[in-house]
């Protein structure tokens, strides 16, 4: 795990993905919000609060920016030694994706989080709500792994504050990870839908870049590491 974390060639191929998943995050977020605004019935039928023309649309824009400075400053900060702090985004990704599968599971979920309250979010969209609702497909302990690296100020941070490029870059692989299910489920969720084609038109070169990064790094030929293995980095 530490060869595959320090290889040059690895790192540089994380920053590459980092930077190209960013981008297409953040350009095809403001195409869709843009696009989500204008065209659509929910400001005819009064459905939208804020005036949008289509309300799903416009909250899968939101959260293709949100994951776009995620996933950016994760790799910055991870870039000039500030590992913990990167370490503390992912955390905020996965909740992301979190979103994003229940975007695409579940019709009108995307305009029913964009025009919830609080106390309804608290009800529907919780993280611990999200992972019973999935079935198993999130699970507690992968939530947990990343309060324990960065997600919450606990004596473990100590993995992320002394000597810790190797952490650093697990973490930074991870953001990847998470990056690349949240494109998954956008991209079906697109699938049949009047401004799924700014998201379709994204994907050969998103499919390009995940290819090549996966071809270049080793960790992704390794199983998911145990905590205790973690340490040892």
């Amino acid at each position: 795990m530490r060869d595959a974390a320090l290889d040059l060639v690895g790192i540089k191929a994380r920053m590459a993905f980092a930077q190209h998943t960013a981008e297409t995050f953040k350009d095809v977020g403001t195409k869709l919000h843009a696009w989500g605004h204008m065209l659509g019935t929910d400001r005819r039928n009064g459905l939208s609060p804020f005036g949008h023309g289509d309300d799903a649309a416009v909250a899968v824009s939101m959260l293709l920016r949100i994951a776009s400075e995620i996933v950016s400053g994760c790799a910055d900060l991870v870039a000039s030694g500030r590992h913990y702090a990167g370490a503390a985004l992912v955390r905020q990704l996965v909740e992301v994706e979190y979103l994003a599968w229940a975007f695409e599971t579940k019709d009108e979920e995307a305009a029913r989080w964009l025009r919830s309250t609080r106390e309804e979010r608290e009800r529907f969209f919780k993280p611990s709500k999200l992972r019973k609702a999935s079935g198993g497909r999130f699970r507690g302990t992968d939530y947990s792994y990343h309060c324990e690296l960065g997600g919450h100020p606990v004596p473990g941070s100590w993995r992320l504050l002394t000597n810790a490029e190797a952490t650093g870059q697990l973490m930074l692989f991870d953001c990847l990870t998470h990056s690349t299910h949240i494109w998954g489920h956008v991209f079906e969720w697109a699938k049949g839908y009047m401004l799924g084609q700014i998201i379709a038109d994204k994907h050969e070169a998103m499919v390009a870049q995940f290819t090549e990064w996966q071809r270049v790094d080793g960790f992704t030929v390794l199983p998911p590491p145990p905590m205790e293995d973690v340490a040892k980095l």
